[in-house]
């Protein structure tokens, strides 16, 4: 029987069969984290601490690192694999912990980037994590033409406008795709695009929501 899509035993699946890193995951994950966290307002000396939520393998981390060298960083997710994938490369400066919302520690600043899409009550999920820490930022993809099954929904600036965010951007997201493939699916095929005067191909954008925390541990 096949799996449920965005069930804990699909993710796991996915995870442990490289499926996630064949299909351009961890490309994918640093690349939006390069476009947003220039934008999250975050001072380069914070000391406090980082949870990256739905972190899947951790690569949001060498992102993070190289912003925020004196953060103290956590990353949860719900898949197993996942996180024993993310332990063995990010380990050394991570804490990582297998849950849910739930799980998730009271934390200064809490992230998650391309989540809420695979999430069923996604504003009930934002609501809870606003206990979690000061400062919360959801990152989730813009008005996507081509929405791939496992994402439930569709994203504009409105989306969470009854939980009244702090502070909405858009900007762009990255590709989740090496250099070689990047040169033959985008390049060469815009260029082929062109000539025959078919819509180019663009870089995907994203969103970014702040919340204020209702968190107020010291």
């Amino acid at each position: 029987m096949q799996d449920k899509i965005n069930s804990k035993e699909y993710w796991d699946k996915r995870f442990r069969s490289l499926d996630w890193a064949k299909k351009g995951g961890n490309f994918q994950t640093i690349n939006h984290a390069k476009r947003y966290v220039p934008l999250l307002g975050i001072p380069k000396g914070f000391n406090g601490s980082i949870c990256d939520f739905g972190c899947a393998e951790g690569d949001a981390f060498k992102v993070y690192r190289k912003y925020f060298p004196k953060a103290k960083f956590i990353g949860v997710d719900f898949s197993e694999n996942a996180i024993s994938n993310a332990r063995e490369r990010y380990g050394r400066y991570v804490n990582f912990i297998v849950g849910d919302k739930k799980c998730v520690p009271s934390s200064d600043i809490v992230i998650a980037s391309h989540v809420m899409e695979h999430l069923e009550n996604d504003k009930d999920v934002v609501s809870q994590l606003r206990f979690k820490c000061k400062r919360l930022f959801i990152i989730v993809p813009v008005e996507e033409e081509n929405s791939c099954e496992e994402h439930r929904r569709i994203y504009s600036l409105s989306s969470y406008d009854e939980l009244k965010p702090k502070r909405v951007i858009i900007c762009k997201a990255g590709w989740s795709l090496s250099l070689s493939q990047l040169i033959y699916q985008i390049y060469i095929k815009n260029i082929a695009r062109y000539l025959i005067f078919r819509r180019i191909i663009s870089e995907p954008k994203q969103i970014i929501f702040e919340f204020e925390g209702l968190n107020e541990h010291d």
